[in-house]
């Protein structure tokens, strides 16, 4: 099962997470209708800016890709390891 102790890099990020990045985390885990909006990303019913995002990127806990042609986020491995630990 993964869990933040499985991944060293997720339990060094879970500590400095601010709660807009863990709310931010949750976001993108749970809602699947996302799209970008002018400079940053609208993911379900919350407005994530485009720096928010960038600094999850950096932690490598998010990345961008694209599903039929749309851009998405996803969690990486690690920030579905500090998802679960968030959750518990």
């Amino acid at each position: 099962m993964n869990n933040a102790a499985d991944h060293p890099a997720a339990v060094e990020a879970i500590g400095n997470l601010t709660r807009t990045q863990e709310e931010a985390l949750r976001a993108i885990a749970f809602f699947r209708r996302q799209r970008k909006v002018g400079r940053g990303w609208l993911v379900g019913d919350k407005r994530l800016s485009e720096k928010l995002v960038e600094r999850l990127e950096k932690m490598e806990l998010v990345e961008e890709s694209s599903i039929r042609g749309e851009p998405v986020l996803q969690l990486t491995t690690v920030g579905q390891a500090i998802k679960a630990q968030l959750l518990q």
